[in-house]
């Protein structure tokens, strides 16, 4: 969608309808050039916030939790009215990770964080790869299926609810669920009757219910998985309750699913559409690991994220009273053209510069590492058995509508030449 004025800029930020075309960059451009600290004034939101979108100031805010806080939220919210300490409760959010500021972050994420290192998850390898050759082995029995509900959907999927020890009666129940927290506005996931707000408070209740649950099963028969580990872990001397433990889960399912499947889909789009890259992949394999950060770059999965000021303070000129909300588009800075070379271009070969899709700071995504590895396996296992996919009507992509989540709602592929 091109905005008209500044005006349609603030009330296109956080509408999703203004991402069903794809990421507004001329907008976003005009921001970073004229107004990187832009005070928007949304005529229907609910409240004005601050739209940072430069490379600097957003880095700046995402390592700065001293003066700009989670607690309300990781990612701007649909609406922007207060939610009650029992609503939070209900959730589950009161105690996710995501929404802790310090000390209470550093306490809650140092007992696990050690299992989410490199070398740590470099022992998942094995067991990753046979994800996807299982996946791509019953993908092969097709000419044609969508990506999004093929073996990108499914890897990410398969390999977070092992690893978490979910019953395997119970995932698709839960990727429906957290689907709608990410994309209640797709037809797919609508629920007649309840607004797209109520749908996603509706998903995460009912996954919040269920991480509860499945916490007592781990404590009461654990078994040799992440989430029995969890179970027992034991934060400044008192081991946590089924409620913490429940949450725990409900971020990882939330946080593990959609993204790493929106941006696997999104890799091979963009390898489909620039065939010079991915000629450069096929003839130097090597190059897969800074073709995944180039990917992660270029297509941001999680588009927005949300602070709330603590403090009267400053970004750059501005000044921030405490209270206000503070937004950073990282989609925005990863494609600040003081920063990244031709920033609109797809080069897995560029020179490699820190992108902000992981997040920055004490809230860098704990997965992380999973992350790169799910989409390096992936990658290089779909381009080898199948190197001469196409994506019908690629030029006319359908994309998520969702103010945050960035991706696509469907996408065709052929995997073998006609």
């Amino acid at each position: 969608m091109v905005a008209s004025s500044w005006s349609d800029i603030d009330d296109g930020l956080l509408n999703p309808e203004w991402y069903a075309a794809g990421e507004p960059h001329d907008a976003f451009t005009l921001l970073r050039q004229e107004d990187p600290v832009h005070w928007a004034q949304p005529s229907d939101y609910g409240r004005p916030f601050w739209a940072v979108t430069t490379y600097e100031h957003v880095v700046g805010v995402l390592n700065d939790p001293g003066n700009f806080s989670n607690y309300r939220d990781t990612k701007p919210p649909r609406v922007a009215a207060r939610l009650t300490a029992s609503e939070l409760y209900q959730r589950g959010t009161d105690v996710f990770l995501t929404h802790l500021d310090p000390p209470l972050h550093t306490l809650h994420r140092q007992p696990v964080e050690g299992h989410f290192q490199a070398a740590s998850i470099s022992t998942m390898r094995a067991d990753v790869e046979a994800v996807v050759d299982e996946l791509l082995g019953t993908a092969a029995l097709h000419d044609r299926f969508d990506l999004m509900q093929g073996p990108a959907a499914d890897m990410p999927m398969y390999v977070l609810m092992r690893f978490l020890g979910v019953p395997r009666d119970d995932w698709e129940w839960l990727r429906s669920q957290v689907s709608r927290i990410f994309t209640p506005d797709d037809p797919e996931y609508a629920v007649e009757g309840r607004s797209a707000e109520e749908i996603v408070s509706d998903a995460r209740h009912a996954i919040a219910d269920y991480s509860a649950q499945l916490a007592r099963t781990k404590r009461s028969h654990p078994a040799d998985d992440f989430g029995s580990l969890l179970a027992r872990t034991v934060v400044d001397g008192t081991r946590l309750d089924d409620h913490e433990t429940g949450a725990w889960l409900s971020l990882l399912l939330a946080a593990g699913i959609a993204t790493t499947r929106n941006t696997a889909v999104a890799a091979l789009w963009l390898l489909h559409q620039n065939p010079a890259q991915r000629a450069a992949l096929a003839a130097q394999p090597a190059l897969i690991d800074q073709a995944v950060e180039e990917v992660l770059r270029w297509i941001t999965p999680v588009r927005s994220r949300l602070r709330v000021a603590r403090f009267d303070t400053t970004i750059g000129d501005r000044r921030i009273s405490a209270g206000d909300w503070v937004v950073p588009f990282l989609s925005s800075a990863n494609r600040d053209e003081t920063v990244f070379a031709d920033p609109h271009a797809f080069d897995i070969q560029r020179e490699r510069k820190s992108h902000v899709s992981l997040g920055e700071g004490i809230h860098k995504c704990l997965g992380m590492h999973l992350v790169r590895l799910e989409l390096g396996v992936f990658l290089t296992k779909f381009l080898a058995q199948f190197p001469h996919f196409s994506i019908p009507n690629a030029d006319q992509p359908q994309w998520i509508v969702d103010h945050v989540l960035n991706g696509f709602s469907t996408m065709q592929v052929e995997l073998r030449p006609r």
